[in-house]
């Protein structure tokens, strides 16, 4: 079953934007629901929202608070092309909210595995696809169990002390003396504070 039926038969998750998703998009979250979705489901999460695009794949599931998403990215600007498995809580659709609010599977990998090598996944060629995702869900299971079985403790402690690092978004403007001025971005500054 392709994603697009997989979609047509749950009329409960929101689904993609109307842009036509492009072959690599559509077999990357073809093969993500065959692959690493099931595990997302063997621990009582739920679809929620499906976007698949041209450049971009966005399929996240919820458990009450909690969600997982995995997002990829082909878009030229986006240079190497990469796919993330992330771990939130509260809203997973709000920018600002998810930026704060959320981690990536290798930000757990470097909390629990500090010597082993990290980074997002490179966005697999066709013949690499499989066995990439294998090793996410391998991945998934092995630095995600405690999130997977809804103990935030590791993810709270992690989601902070990354916070503490990042400095709010910046906005730049001219002021009426005619000289640039700096200042925070509030919403992004308001969040920072909360989740530091």
């Amino acid at each position: 079953m392709g994603i697009f039926d997989f979609i047509k038969s749950n009329k409960k998750a929101k689904s993609e934007k109307t842009e036509k998703p492009s072959p690599e998009q559509k077999l990357f979250s073809d093969k993500a629901m065959e692959i690493v979705i099931p595990i997302f489901e063997q621990f009582g999460f739920q679809k929620h929202r499906i976007e698949i695009g041209n450049h971009f794949s966005n399929i996240t599931y919820r458990k009450k608070e909690q969600y997982l998403k995995i997002s990829s990215t082909t878009h030229p600007k986006d240079y190497p092309h990469y796919y993330s498995i992330s771990f939130g809580e509260g809203n997973s659709e709000g920018f600002f909210e998810f930026d704060w609010n959320s981690i990536n599977l290798w930000d757990f990998q470097k909390k629990i595995n500090p010597n082993r090598k990290l980074s997002n996944y490179d966005f697999p060629l066709k013949n690499e696809l499989e066995s990439s995702l294998e090793n996410a869900k391998k991945d998934l299971l092995e630095f995600g169990a405690s999130f997977l079985n809804g103990e935030l403790n590791i993810f709270y402690q992690i989601r902070k002390e990354r916070n503490q690092e990042r400095e709010p978004y910046k906005i730049r403007k001219l002021n009426k003396d005619g000289k640039y001025e700096t200042t925070y971005e509030p919403k992004s500054l308001e969040l920072k504070k909360k989740y530091s």
